[in-house]
C-alpha cells in the first residue's frame, strides 16, 4: 500500500452567530462573523500547504439546518480550491446541517462525495490504484439516537486502508446531546482502521490504535466553554497501515480563562497591572490570533472589599478593555471579570471561636453538608427546574455544595463586619 496523507476535520460550523458576543464593540462582533469562515479557509489552506491527497469533515459544516446561501457558496469555493489541487473531499452531515434542512442547488466540485442517510463505500484512488476506502453517513435529520455505527458495511478487503466518516457521541459524553451514541466496543469491532469522528467538539483520541478512534473537536471556538487552540488532525498513513497524527490549529478567535489572585495585592493599579501582564501571556500564547477572555480574581486579600462596592468590577472591566482598545490586531479582548474573591478571614481559626459566628460555622448545614441535606436543598428549588421553559440544567451535587460554600463565606463576613 502506497503512503498517503488525509485531514480529518469536523464540526465547521460555518456561520455561527456568535449571539450575544461582541455587542459592546463593533471590531470583536465584524471578527467574530467572519471567524468561522477564516477557520474553513485556514482549513482549505493547510490541506494545500501539507499536500493532502483527501480531507474528510465529519459533519456539522454548517452552523444550522437551514445553512444561509453565504455559507454555502463559501463552502463550494473552498472544496473547488482544493479539487484545483487534486485534492478530494468527502463528507458528512450532522445534527446542525442534517439532510432534511434547506440548501441551494449546489454544483459541487470533481472530487467531492457527499454522503447520503445510508451508510456507503467510496474508494479513493492515487496513481490508478485504490488506497483507501471511506465509507459515512449523514444525518437524515436532527435528532438521530439510533446508533448509526452499527449500519457500517464490514470492509471488503483487508489490503484497503478504511476510514468511517461518522457524527456520533460515542460513550454517552454529557457535554454534547446524546445522538448517534455508541461505543469503543462498537466502533473497535467493525473492521474499519481509522474512525473519523465529529461531534464532541474537544479534541481527543480515544484509540490510538487497531483502530485509531479520534475527535479532532472543532476548527473554531464558539464560546468561553471552548477555550484553546481548535483545528484538524493531519493524519500520514504508511505502508503498514499504521497513523501518525497531528493536530494543527486553524482558529483565528481563540478563547481563554484567566486566574487572576489577588493574595498580597493591596491596590486596585496592582490588579491592573497584573491583568495586564495576564492579557499579554495570553496574546503572546495565541501566536498572532486574536483573543477573548475571561477574568476570573480568586483568592483572599484586602482588595476583596474594594471589589465588593458597586460598580468597582465594571469600572475595571472598562478600563482593562481600553488597554486594547487600539484597534490593532492580533488583540485581547475581555468579556468579563468575574469577582470570586474572599475576604481576609481565617475560618478554621473564626470557627473556634466561642461565640455566635464560631457556632454558627461549625453548624452542619454549613459545615459539612451531607447527601440528606443536599437532598433537601434540591427539594427546595426545584420548582425553578421544573414546570417551567427555564432552560437550565438541574442543579448537580457539586452546584450545591457550590452555593453552600458561597452561604458560608457570606454569612462570615456579614458577621464579622457586624462585631
Amino acid at each position: 500500500m502506497d503512503r498517503f496523507r488525509f485531514v480529518h476535520a469536523a464540526d465547521l460550523h460555518i456561520d455561527s452567530p456568535f449571539a450575544g458576543i461582541g455587542e459592546d464593540d463593533n471590531r470583536i462582533g465584524r471578527r467574530l462573523r467572519e471567524a468561522t469562515y477564516d477557520a474553513f479557509q485556514n482549513l482549505v489552506n493547510l490541506c494545500v500547504e501539507k499536500n493532502a491527497d483527501f480531507l474528510v469533515i465529519a459533519g456539522d459544516v454548517y452552523d444550522g439546518a437551514d445553512r444561509s446561501v453565504r455559507a454555502q457558496l463559501r463552502f463550494r469555493d473552498g472544496l473547488y480550491t482544493l479539487a484545483k489541487a487534486g485534492i478530494h473531499s468527502f463528507v458528512v452531515h450532522g445534527n446542525h446541517d442534517p439532510l432534511d434542512g434547506w440548501q441551494s442547488s449546489i454544483a459541487w466540485p470533481e472530487g467531492v462525495h457527499i454522503f447520503d442517510a445510508t451508510p456507503k463505500w467510496k474508494n479513493f484512488e492515487k496513481n490508478g490504484e485504490v488506497i483507501a476506502a471511506i465509507q459515512g453517513v449523514s444525518y437524515p435529520t436532527r435528532e438521530i439516537t439510533d446508533n448509526l455505527a452499527l449500519q457500517f458495511n464490514p470492509p471488503r478487503s483487508e489490503k484497503i486502508f478504511t476510514i468511517g466518516l461518522l457524527h456520533t457521541n460515542v460513550g454517552a459524553n454529557t457535554f454534547h446531546p446524546n445522538y448517534a451514541p455508541c461505543t469503543v466496543e462498537d466502533l473497535s469491532i467493525s473492521g474499519i482502521d481509522y474512525w473519523a469522528l465529529g461531534h464532541v467538539h474537544t479534541r481527543e483520541i480515544l484509540k490510538n490504535s487497531n483502530p485509531v478512534i479520534a475527535y479532532p473537536g472543532n476548527t473554531q471556538g464558539r464560546h468561553p466553554n471552548e477555550n484553546g487552540p481548535r483545528g484538524a488532525f493531519v493524519v500520514d498513513v504508511d505502508s503498514s497501515g499504521a497513523c501518525k497524527i497531528e493536530f494543527a490549529a486553524l482558529d483565528v478567535v481563540r478563547w481563554e480563562r484567566i486566574n487572576i489572585d489577588i493574595s498580597n495585592l493591596n491596590t486596585i493599579d496592582r490588579l491592573e497591572s497584573k491583568i495586564r501582564d495576564a492579557t499579554d501571556r495570553v496574546n503572546n500564547a495565541a501566536e498572532n490570533r486574536d483573543v477573548i477572555c475571561r477574568i476570573n480574581l480568586i483568592g483572599r486579600g484586602s482588595l476583596h472589599e474594594q471589589l465588593g462596592i458597586e460598580g468597582s468590577v465594571e469600572d475595571l472591566l472598562y478600563t482593562v478593555r481600553n488597554m486594547w482598545s487600539d484597534g490593532n490586531s492580533p488583540w485581547v479582548w475581555v468579556e468579563r471579570i468575574t469577582d470570586s474573591t474572599r475576604p481576609e478571614i481565617d475560618m478554621e481559626s473564626r470557627a473556634k471561636q466561642d461565640d455566635f459566628l464560631g457556632s454558627m460555622l461549625n453548624s452542619s448545614i454549613i459545615s459539612s453538608i451531607t447527601d440528606e441535606e443536599i437532598e433537601r436543598i434540591k427539594d427546595a428549588v426545584s420548582e425553578v427546574y421544573t414546570g417551567r421553559r427555564t432552560g437550565l440544567p438541574k442543579a448537580s451535587n457539586e452546584q450545591i455544595s457550590k452555593w453552600t460554600e458561597e452561604a458560608r463565606w457570606y454569612l462570615a463576613e456579614l458577621l464579622e463586619h457586624g462585631q
